[in-house]
C-alpha cells in the first residue's frame, strides 16, 4: 500500500507541475491578448478622430459653397 501511495502522490505531483506550466503560459497569453486589444482600440480611436476631422472639413466646404 505504501508504495502504491507513493506512486500516486508522484503522479498528483507531476499533473500539478503540468498544470502549473499551463497555468503560467495561458497568463502571459492573455497579457499579450489584452496589449494587442489595447493596441487596436487606440488604432480604431485613432481613425474615428482621423475621420471626424475629415468629415467636418468636408461639412465645412460644402457650407462655404
Amino acid at each position: 500500500m505504501s508504495e502504491q501511495w507513493e506512486t500516486q502522490v508522484n503522479n498528483l505531483q507531476k499533473t500539478l507541475d503540468e498544470i502549473k506550466v499551463d497555468v503560467k503560459e495561458n497568463r502571459q497569453d492573455v497579457i499579450r491578448l489584452k496589449q494587442e486589444m489595447a493596441l487596436g482600440k487606440g488604432a480604431i480611436r485613432t481613425a474615428i478622430f482621423i475621420g471626424s476631422i475629415l468629415g467636418a472639413i468636408y461639412t465645412f466646404f460644402k457650407l462655404m459653397d
